[in-house]
């Protein structure tokens, strides 16, 4: 090892060492890469589906809530025969994705000497609709049906709406099921307003849902331990079909997510999507099949990158090799070359003496500087990466934020948010739930940054989707609660206050979801209201949100914020704190806007020079006339 020669060997093999590493590390990050996209790829695709089946769900519930509605109207209006028959056919023509509607109601409600009285339209097969001659003569005996019992006993307890266990249709052959809301007559269950809705036709599509060739689906009704349909190879449909789930040899309720099971000597990943009305959809995908592209794609690239490596290091051998013999003279040359810059050039000296040390020395001198302005690269671009996540971020948060405050003889509104430099998920919401009810989002998403930031804008939305899509408060919450838990894949959680403003009353219904306690101002004097602290959102999945009521009269104010104005703190870690807060509120009387603005320089004022650390979120509503 005294030679040049075996020296540069030496060299030369440590450097195929080190690039064979390198390539092996790189092949393996492609396929721990290729696998996360396959998985995620197949979930996303999946999920669009499952939406896709959600939104038709929603549509035939409101179907059902709208005949019901012109059921009760019906009903008081003097129970005109041409009258029901007009409402159940408009209701089914401004619903075509339904097979049929009707209005069934209980035993002598419409006549008392009359048990049977039902008006039922549905679509012929020539897309015509015409109405079901069995109720038209009054001798469909519907309260012995199935689906009557079952949605009829689904609706006790004020339920909005039931569905039925899934159904062959004796009459069309075909799997379905019925949607019931509930008719009433002063608070009294009178009578059922029902959708039917054609199984079949979204079992052809989910059966064709097939990421690999041996992947397989179920799709069953867990409410009701009801299987509807499986692909699973070995397995006859007509057989399974309306079993229990326990007959699936796989299935169990350990079953998650992305955690894989054996079945069968072979390893599946499941991906389950529930569906709004309790319905699931389960798609199993072996495992070797799922990554066997990444796996051939590994093999791809470590077979290129292992023969670049070796034709690169035989080039780097050949041209060391080639330059051992350079005139020791040129070793002036290119120390002077290194000088002005030229930091690509290396030194080789034929002789291990004084001289091939000196060169050994310019050498590392130059490495050392090449690796400082790399480093100083590397540091500078990492830093421009993460100012242009913060600022990507700020632009979502603050884009997603409603700046039009309302102001009429009825309510004021208005709210602001002020990101910190490490931006966060605060947020803020106002929206109508109708004409006469407005709903309210004060909240804060846990973390920071452009992850925060995009949770945010899923928390918004799915809060704001559940309560305009008609759902009582707690149910609302619930439901947009089980959305986030079963969408998240990190450790994220949101705190909320959500409510409800009445415009006629001045009540507001609302929740407080592990945030903080809101203020009302009452005879000219802020005080904090005592609400019950539920869980927070998007931890805890299938939590029953318990709801108060705040009642504010003519001028009454109700303050919202998060935790960025109480712990808001000094270069001293002294906070803001809430009894601050409080005092600050009660020092004077300002409009909504200038009560905002006094908070906001009073934080500024208090902290000083000290940085701002969370996002400073308020919003303030003022009651001023009932409608």
């Amino acid at each position: 090892m005294t030679s040049i020669k075996s020296k540069i060997v030496s060299v030369t093999l440590a450097l195929l060492l080190a690039l064979g590493l390198v390539v092996i590390n790189a092949a393996l990050m492609a396929f721990y890469h290729d696998k996360e996209l396959l998985i995620a790829s197949n979930d996303a695709a999946i999920t669009a589906f499952e939406g896709q089946i959600n939104t038709e769900i929603s549509a035939l519930e409101k179907n059902a809530l709208d005949l019901a509605l012109m059921g009760e109207v019906y009903y008081a209006q003097g129970k005109d025969q041409t009258v029901g028959e007009f409402f159940t056919k408009q209701i089914l023509r401004n619903y075509p994705n339904s097979m049929g509607n009707g209005i069934y109601f209980l035993p002598y409600k419409i006549d008392t000497s009359r048990e049977i009285g039902c008006i039922h339209a549905v679509w012929n097969e020539h897309k015509k609709i015409e109405l079901l001659a069995s109720c038209v003569n009054s001798t469909f005996d519907y309260f012995k049906q199935n689906w009557y019992s079952e949605i009829t006993n689904g609706l006790q307890g004020k339920k909005r709406i039931s569905w039925s266990r899934p159904y062959k249709s004796t009459q069309l052959g075909i799997l379905m099921t019925t949607i019931g809301a509930g008719i009433y007559n002063n608070d009294e269950l009178i009578g059922l307003a029902t959708v039917d809705w054609d199984l079949d036709t979204i079992l052809k599509s989910i059966l064709k849902i097939k990421p690999t060739q041996n992947s397989f689906v179920l799709f069953a009704d867990k409410t009701n331990d009801y299987i509807i349909a499986t692909t699973e190879s070995g397995v006859d449909n007509e057989i399974v079909m309306g079993k229990s789930l326990k007959t699936i040899k796989w299935y169990s309720d350990e079953l998650r997510a992305g955690k894989h099971f054996d079945y069968g000597g072979v390893k599946y990943i499941p991906y389950i999507k529930r569906l709004n009305n309790g319905m699931f959809l389960i798609v199993n995908v072996p495992l070797f099949e799922l990554f066997d592209n990444a796996v051939h794609h590994m093999c791809i690239l470590l077979s290129v990158l292992l023969i670049s490596t070796l034709i690169i290091v035989s080039i780097l051998y050949w041209v060391l090799k080639r330059n051992i013999n350079q005139p020791i003279d040129t070793l002036t040359d290119i120390a002077q070359n290194i000088s002005q810059g030229d930091l690509d050039r290396t030194i080789y000296l034929d002789n291990p003496s004084e001289l091939a040390k000196m060169a050994e020395a310019f050498n590392k001198m130059k490495t050392d500087i090449k690796n400082h302005l790399t480093e100083l690269a590397k540091i500078s671009g990492e830093k421009e990466k993460i100012e242009s996540e913060l600022a990507i971020a700020k632009d979502i948060q603050v884009s997603a934020l409603p700046r039009d405050f309302p102001k009429n003889e009825y309510f004021e509104l208005v709210a602001s948010m002020t990101p910190a430099r490490e931006v966060g998920g605060d947020f803020y919401d106002f929206f109508p739930i109708d004409e006469k009810r407005i709903g309210l989002v004060m909240a804060d998403v846990c973390g920071k940054g452009i992850t925060a930031a995009l949770y945010m804008m899923s928390a918004k939305t799915v809060i704001k989707n559940m309560l305009q899509a008609g759902y009582s408060m707690s149910e609302a919450l619930s439901r947009a609660n089980n959305s986030l838990c079963n969408n998240s894949t990190q450790l994220m959680f949101v705190t909320a206050f959500v409510g409800i403003l009445d415009l006629r009353t001045g009540e507001i219904e609302c929740v407080n979801a592990g945030h903080c306690p809101p203020l009302k101002k009452t005879d000219n004097e802020y005080e904090y209201v005592s609400v019950t602290k539920n869980t927070v959102i998007g931890v805890n999945p299938d939590y029953e949100y318990k709801v108060d009521k705040i009642i504010l009269r003519e001028n009454e104010r109700l303050f919202l914020y998060t935790d960025g104005v109480t712990e808001a703190q000094t270069s001293q870690n002294k906070f803001f704190g809430e009894e601050r807060l409080l005092k600050t509120l009660n020092q004077k009387e300002l409009s909504l806007p200038k009560t905002l603005e006094h908070i906001y320089k009073s934080i500024h004022k208090f902290i000083k020079d000290a940085p701002q650390f969370d996002d400073i979120t308020m919003m303030i509503v003022e009651f001023r006339h009932k409608k």
